[in-house]
């Protein structure tokens, strides 16, 4: 069974450093954008990709799907927005999704602007528009500074960054995995999620 959302609301001093830790927390009918200090605005995700690594088999049809289907039909592993992680020895198999950050490094790193919140599909998520990209590779430093792996990754072939845009929403990934391990959770609220409100391992 899926794991259950943390869904407490804690908002103290309204400070991102006063977020409690937890997978996604719903914000109810407080707010839907982040205003940092030094008063940078940044609207919080309405959709992530959220994953039960308990029941992964390690079978890699996410990364084939989302290369494929992102990648103009090439399955190089490398161009998979989701990143599967694996201990052959003790069976451990953890696929990496983008958070789709309430304060988003990758975002912040940009110095083109060629990431932006996708609002025209109502998701909010955090996505690279190639055609500004200039292959610069700060969102993928400014990611691994916090998450390892990076979750934008970088294609040398077309010289261009590239990380999960939800499918403009509808994630392959979720609709082909074939034993439930990941599902897309929604909130037209926003989602408190990625860093800092959570840390992996």
């Amino acid at each position: 069974m899926t794991k259950e959302v943390d869904r407490r609301s804690v908002l103290k001093g309204f400070t991102l450093s006063a977020f409690a830790l937890g997978s996604v927390v719903g914000l109810g009918g407080l707010l839907e954008v982040i205003t940092f200090p030094n008063g940078q605005k940044v609207a919080l995700a309405k959709g992530v990709i959220m994953v039960d690594k308990s029941l992964c088999s390690g079978c890699r049809v996410c990364e084939m799907v989302c290369a494929n289907l992102n990648s103009g039909g090439r399955n190089s592993a490398s161009l998979s927005r989701i990143i599967l992680e694996k201990e052959y020895l003790l069976g451990d198999y953890q696929p990496k999704v983008c958070h789709q950050c309430v304060d988003p490094p990758c975002l912040k790193a940009c110095p083109v602007t060629a990431i932006q919140v996708d609002r025209q599909r109502g998701t909010y998520a955090r996505i690279i528009d190639e055609r500004v990209c200039i292959g610069c590779q700060k969102c993928v430093e400014a990611c691994q500074r916090v998450f390892r792996p990076s979750r934008p990754r970088f294609d040398a072939q077309r010289h261009r960054s590239v990380k999960c845009h939800l499918c403009f929403g509808d994630p392959q990934c979720v609709k082909f995995c074939p034993l439930g391990v990941l599902r897309l959770e929604r909130s037209e609220k926003g989602l408190l999620v990625g860093y800092p409100v959570i840390k992996e391992d």
